[in-house]
């Protein structure tokens, strides 16, 4: 619920800081879906959050300032939780959208709470907070009416991305100021640290978010961190309890981000285009290496790099199932030396293999009736094949020259029309 105490002008410098970019003017109407569409966003990021039960009651406040915080009230009632969130009518975007997600996040967490209210990380907060602005700030918030006297107007935005990049506004402030350890995130602002209202401090939040979301089902255990979190008495052990495949102890965690630091600097340019070798090392990296040879009895002939289309189509499954596994592992130990389009193509390679080698053994069938085929083998290895076929086009369309490309791939070509393939050892 929104509701506004009253309405009057503008003073003449909030009225500036209302057409600012990094400010915003809010409607009673407009804030409502802001708040729905940033639990939408939430929910999305993190594979699902439980319905609302309790209510948050949102007041607009004249502003007296263009740095005006905003207030957060928990109360505990026999039937359960209020909250009531104070908000400036004229306010940051960055505040604004980090305390909508604080609230969100702590109606959730304390569904499952005593008489006294949970606590969550700031780190947490602040990143997903920027992970949201970084990737759907255009649908989450946006401004009123110009002339607040006429009619509402509608307004289209188009908005056309290839490809989102989650560190896009991240990355010149970690390049200048460094990221933030893990005893700095989980403490901010003790012993001169940077605190959780800090550039570098909101930037290195959003990094850690980020890693924790790549981590295998990150989503489903960042959500079950929040929903979990009042079954403990601190987030640490609640965090622990979570990612206990992951982390066993803190100082796991610790030696994770530390190497997480080291592959981020090592592995991210700052030039927005890919480099041409690195599409070449993507390209070598879904080669599976086979020895040719004529016949059983004879020594291999030579060693070439198969596609996997081919390894697919011919290979038997068990031969298949350690080509593909060990070109999952080059995959991913690929994702973190290259750009950020070329890690989005890896990670399409990586989801459709392990889609491949998950579904397959259901597919396949030891005996099939009057020497048929089960249908749904032949759609798996259709679908398959043709989202690998997509990808190696996308990888061979961003080397250039194309012409060079397309050379090199048919002077590796070799007339083995009877030759079959192995495996290297």
């Amino acid at each position: 619920m929104v509701s506004r105490l009253w309405t009057r002008p503008l003073p003449p410098d909030l009225a500036a800081f209302a057409t600012n970019p990094t400010h915003l003017r809010l409607e009673p109407a407009l804030l409502v879906v802001s708040c729905e569409r940033t639990r939408q966003r939430l929910s999305h990021e993190l594979g699902g959050l439980p319905p609302y039960r309790d209510r948050i009651h949102l007041t607009l406040v004249p502003a007296r300032g263009p740095a005006e915080t905003l207030t957060l009230l928990a109360d505990r009632f026999p039937g359960g939780w209020k909250y009531r969130l104070a908000v400036p009518e004229v306010v940051g975007r960055r505040w604004l959208l980090e305390t909508l997600v604080h609230v969100i996040l702590l109606e959730v967490a304390n569904q499952s709470a005593g008489d006294i209210s949970t606590d969550l990380p700031a780190w947490l907060i602040a990143g997903l907070a920027g992970r949201l602005q970084t990737l759907a700030e255009e649908e989450l918030l946006f401004p009123p009416p110009s002339d607040p006297g006429a009619p509402v107007a509608i307004r289209r935005t188009l908005v056309e991305r290839k490809r989102y990049d989650p560190l896009v506004r991240v990355r010149p402030i970690l390049q200048d100021k460094g990221p933030l350890s893990w005893q700095e995130l989980c403490w901010p602002g003790v012993q001169g640290a940077d605190g959780p209202d800090t550039d570098r401090y909101r930037a290195s939040a959003e990094l850690m978010v980020h890693e924790l979301l790549r981590l295998p089902k990150g989503p489903q255990h960042l959500a079950g961190f929040v929903t979990h979190r009042a079954r403990f008495l601190n987030w640490q052990a609640a965090f622990l309890d979570v990612f206990q495949d992951h982390f066993p102890r803190l100082l796991d965690v610790e030696k994770w981000w530390a190497l997480q630091l080291a592959l981020y600097e090592r592995g991210d340019p700052q030039s927005p285009a890919p480099l041409p070798n690195s599409w070449a090392a993507l390209q070598e990296t879904v080669r599976v290496p086979a020895e040719v040879r004529t016949s059983s009895a004879e020594l291999p002939q030579f060693t070439t790099n198969l596609t996997l289309q081919t390894v697919i189509r011919e290979w038997d499954w068990s031969a298949q199932r350690q080509a593909l596994t060990a070109c999952l592992v080059r995959l991913e130990s690929l994702r973190a030396s290259v750009p950020w389009e070329a890690q989005v193509v890896a990670a399409a390679y990586v989801q459709t293999l392990r889609a491949y080698l998950e579904q397959r053994p259901r597919a396949e069938v030891s005996t099939p009736a009057a020497g048929l085929t089960r249908p749904s083998l032949i759609r798996l290895l259709r679908d398959t094949l043709q989202q690998l076929d997509a990808l190696d086009a996308e990888v061979a369309a961003r080397l250039q020259p194309p012409s060079s490309a397309a050379g090199r791939a048919g002077s590796s070509a070799r007339p083995a029309a009877a030759a079959k393939a192995r495996p290297a050892p």
